[in-house]
């Protein structure tokens, strides 16, 4: 396989809102670095809050952070991955969605997706020295830094594509909270993200879990994922009434008005992990009175670690067969109809991911 000279690409310019195709010159791969050819992009909810214009990237870019595909060039002293197996020319690969030196104060505390250097797929200027730094491209430049990791033979793509971001941000999740079996476990939401939650806490044993969401055809699908019970959100009581509230909530949702109702569902001593978020103005009313007198632990979760992406690709290999994996991504369009796929994705609440194949 011949490393190729230019890449096509998809570029959003967030000062028109417009996704162009463009053909971005491709660099040969510097010492540590790998240039891989995208097989699939899946476009996650994040991607979708910056076209349409709920977060800011600062400038042009190439999205796309929820990846997989194969090696294309090495350059020198990146002849494996990070688990130290040999990688060839060929070889399918996943990746964290962030580089981090390693070093820094953040690094050496055990968070290095706080890193002071980290360098985000998906979020990398147009401008900046790795352009082809996002998954809507033929081709994607892994940057020194990141944990990179050879796919099992018997994974296809459309079921590991979304590893690398809702899954490895649950497996953290799921890790903070230490979820145990027996515990009793609500999750709110029933998107992608909090579909992951639901397979990973069943996983681990735990019963009840139960899925809250306002959206019918969404709540539908958390049985298949290992939900034992379905709630509208918000209509909680029966449930905390049948456990004496709940031992681990996790906020899978993205909307701050279900954190106070989240952390009044926790039984006395119990666990909250705000991770849905991730954006400008999330504003969420809590009554402190009740974290302080139940002792209430509460943390927020943004990313995850190299770890969580090793858990989540062993979970896939182990157990993903027993929850719908192969169902999580329900259609793949050409990149260059990326539009086509954003009016999928939009239009329709049952479907989680829409992906792209350059």
């Amino acid at each position: 396989m011949s490393a190729p000279t230019v890449a096509r690409a998809i570029v959003f310019d967030p000062a028109t809102r417009e996704l162009d195709p463009r053909d971005i010159p491709v660099r040969e791969p510097r010492s540590g670095e790998i240039l891989v050819r995208v097989r699939l992009s899946a476009i996650c909810g994040s991607d979708l809050h910056t076209i349409r214009g709920r977060r800011d990237p600062g400038g042009p870019l190439v999205l796309g952070h929820e990846i997989c595909g194969e090696v294309a060039a090495l350059g020198d002293g990146a002849d494996a991955d990070s688990l130290g197996a040999p990688l060839s020319i060929g070889d399918r690969v996943t990746w964290g969605i962030a580089a981090s030196c390693g070093n820094c104060f953040f690094c050496a505390r055990g968070i290095p997706q706080k890193c002071v250097r980290l360098f985000k797929y998906g979020h990398a200027p147009l401008e900046s020295d790795t352009p082809l730094g996002g998954g809507f491209a033929e081709y994607c430049h892994l940057v020194p830094g990141t944990a990179v990791y050879r796919i099992p033979e018997d994974l296809p793509d459309r079921e590991v594509v979304f590893a690398n971001c809702s899954l490895a941000t649950m497996q953290a999740a799921v890790r903070m909270a230490d979820v145990r079996a027996g515990e009793s476990v609500l999750i709110q939401g029933a998107g992608l993200v909090g579909l992951c939650a639901t397979a990973l806490c069943a996983d681990r044993g735990a019963s009840p879990v139960v899925v809250a969401d306002p959206c019918e055809e969404r709540l539908t699908q958390a049985q298949s994922f290992g939900a034992t019970h379905l709630a509208c959100a918000g209509d909680l009581r029966d449930f905390t009434e049948d456990v004496r509230g709940f031992d681990v909530a996790i906020e899978a949702c993205g909307h701050p008005g279900a954190i106070g109702d989240g952390i009044e569902a926790l039984r006395i001593g119990g666990r909250y992990i705000a991770a849905g978020c991730v954006y400008p103005g999330a504003i969420a009313q809590i009554d402190m009175l009740s974290i302080t007198t139940k002792l209430i632990t509460l943390q927020g979760l943004h990313n995850y670690t190299p770890l969580d992406l090793q858990e989540a690709l062993r979970f896939l290999t182990r157990a993903g067969r027993r929850f719908p994996s192969a169902s999580v991504v329900r259609e793949v369009l050409p990149l260059e109809e990326i539009e086509d796929a954003l009016a999928l994705m939009e239009g329709d609440p049952s479907i989680l991911r829409v992906a792209l194949s350059p």
